[in-house]
Order: C-alpha cells, then structure tokens, then sequence
C-alpha cells in the first residue's frame, strides 16, 4: 500500500507531494491555532465571569452601603425630629414660665406700688398726727404756764 501511494505521488510529480505535505502542515498549523484560539476564548469567559462575579460583588456590597446609609440617614432623621420635638417641648415649657414670670412680676410691682402708697398714706397721717400733738403740746404748755 505504501508503494502504491508512492507511485501515485510519483505520477504527479514531487511539487505536488511537498504541496500535499505543506497541506497537511497546514492543516497541522490550523488545528493548533484552532485549540489556541479555542482556549483564548475559554480564557476570556473565565476572565469575564470572574469579572461579572466581582462586579456583580461590589454591586452587592454598593447596595447594602447604600442600604446602611439610608438607615443611618433615617436614624439620625429620627433622632433630630425627636430632638426638635424636646427643644419645642422645652421651649413652650420655657415661655410658659416666663409668662408666669412676667404675671408675678407685675403683681409684685402692683403690690409694691400700693404698699408705697399706704406707706406715703402713713406718713401723712403720722405728721398730721404729729401736728396735732404738737398743738397739743402748745396747748398743754400754755395751760401749765397760766397756772404757774
């Protein structure tokens, strides 16, 4: 069988056998760029699913960041409506006092003004009063002295 391919080869002359021969190589040549090329792409798809889980991880991690910003944003909104809810507490509370304040101030100063009349009243009276003694006294020493 070899001699008959051989002879075969031999009809048709050498340029034709190397040129078989370069085929084959070729063909040699194609089947390992083919694998090579086959396992690039097998290489990339590992590479881009590493990739898509990494992205698909951090889009994961992004979110619950997103999602803890958003609670720690609603905590502190709670805590400051709380707090605004004490301060207007404290502050009706403060004002509340402070009308009570200004009331009982006033009526201190309503009562010291009518304390310092009744005071003014006394002393009147008392340096009418003294008037009167003293014209009593007159009287008295008049008296005494006519008898004397």
């Amino acid at each position: 069988m070899a001699e008959s391919v051989l002879d075969h080869a031999a009809a048709f002359g050498a340029e034709w056998f190397f040129a078989f021969l370069v085929a084959i190589g070729f063909g040699i040549l194609a089947k390992q760029l083919l694998n090579e090329y086959q396992r690039n792409n097998e290489r990339k798809a590992e590479l881009e699913e590493r990739n898509a889980a990494r992205q698909a991880e951090l889009e994961l991690k992004r979110e619950e960041r997103k999602r803890d910003e958003l609670n720690e944003r609603a905590q502190r909104d709670r805590e400051r409506s709380e707090m605004e809810g004490r301060i207007a507490a404290q502050m009706e509370r403060s004002n509340n006092i402070s009308e009570g304040l200004q009331a009982a101030m006033e009526s201190l100063r309503a009562s010291t003004a009518a304390l310092h009349d009744e005071i003014r009243e006394s002393r009147e009276h008392s340096h009418d009063m003294a008037n009167k003694v003293d014209h009593i006294y007159d009287r008295v020493d008049l008296i005494y002295e006519k008898e004397n």
